[in-house]
């Protein structure tokens, strides 16, 4: 458990969450990729806090066929079509806590991702 919120310290710091601030909106861009034979979303991990504004550019940069892929937050109803050179703008409000896949609605055998939204007091300093 401690190598878990170790390593989560470590992505809330890398994707810009400044621990003890609560920032108002968070903008990412999340590229879908192929390496070696799988498809993936890198960054495949999103941490926000709840009641954060996102942002997201998704990017479909995979050269196989088909041109076109999902991206896809079923617990937030997000859906998106993403085609090969027409990227794709997402923006919601974090208003759920806990951690929500992130899939391609169009391929379910295609390696999903995870939005994690921290609770609003977590990382707080009183």
């Amino acid at each position: 458990m401690r190598k878990l919120a170790v390593s989560m310290l470590g992505v809330s710091l890398w994707l810009g969450v400044t621990i003890g601030a609560q920032a108002a909106e968070q903008s990412f861009t999340v590229v879908n990729i192929e390496y070696e034979g799988s498809k993936v979303f890198v960054p495949s991990t999103l941490v926000v806090h709840q009641g954060d504004h996102v942002k997201i550019k998704v990017v479909n940069n995979i050269k196989s066929d088909p041109n076109q892929h999902g991206f896809a937050i079923p617990d937030y109803k997000i859906e998106k079509v993403v085609t090969r050179g027409e990227p794709q703008e997402v923006e919601f409000d974090a208003k759920e806590a806990g951690i929500f896949a992130i899939k391609c609605q169009l391929h379910p055998a295609h390696v999903g991702g995870e939005l994690v939204v921290l609770p609003a007091t977590q990382g707080k300093k009183n």
